[in-house]
Parts: structure tokens; sequence; C-alpha cells
């Protein structure tokens, strides 16, 4: 016996990524972090992630930019392995600014991590 699959955030979501909007991109370091549905924050490498869909390298990636990623441990923690940008626009909950526009992580304050070279 099959369960219907109707429930709204089903209908959203037509694949298995988590989804988070690129919050800040620091080329000179080929890092980048995207804000998860929960607010927090996570890193990625350009060396390090695969892209999918309408990107074809690091530099087609813009902050506010909704996207779906697949996360991993790395041997510096937990990263994003994958980024998947689809070509729909963003959805209410997950716009350029989750301040207001009924987001999980509205109410939780970013999270900085420290840098392994600032100490």
């Amino acid at each position: 016996m099959s369960i219907p699959d109707n429930t709204e955030e089903t209908k959203e979501r037509k694949d298995l990524f988590h989804h988070g909007v690129i919050t800040k991109l620091f080329p000179s370091n080929n890092m980048g972090l995207v804000r998860t549905e929960s607010g927090r924050e996570v890193r990625f490498s350009y060396d390090l992630v695969i892209l999918l869909g309408d990107v074809q390298k690091p530099g087609d990636l813009r902050e506010g930019l909704e996207v779906g990623y697949d996360l991993g441990w790395t041997s510096q923690g937990l990263r994003i392995t994958k980024i998947k940008v689809g070509s729909q626009p963003a959805s209410p909950q997950l716009g350029t600014d989750l301040k207001g526009q009924g987001g999980q992580g509205q109410d939780l304050p970013s999270q900085d991590f420290p840098h392994k070279d600032s100490e």
C-alpha cells in the first residue's frame, strides 16, 4: 500500500536536497556560506564543491541565490559538498532576506565560526 505524497512541503520540493540561501561569497579565499532553513551558516569551498543545475563554475554563484545542497564531514568539520541551482524563482520562505519573510531561521542569530588561522 502506497502513502499519498500530498503534503505541502513535498509539493514544493521535487528533489532530496536540503534548501538554503547563499549569504556570503569570499572569492579571494575560494569559500562561501549558505544559510540553512534552520538559520545555521555552513561553509563550502569552491575547490571541493560539486555544482549541479544552472551554474557551471563557482563564479556564477551570487549572494541571495536560493540553492539546494548536500552536506558531508571533512577534516575541517561539516561542509557543503554539492550545490544545486535551479531555474525556478526563490520561494517566499527562502528569499534573499530571511527577516520578515516567514523563514524558519528568522529568529536565530547568525553564527560565525572561528577561522583556524585567526587564533
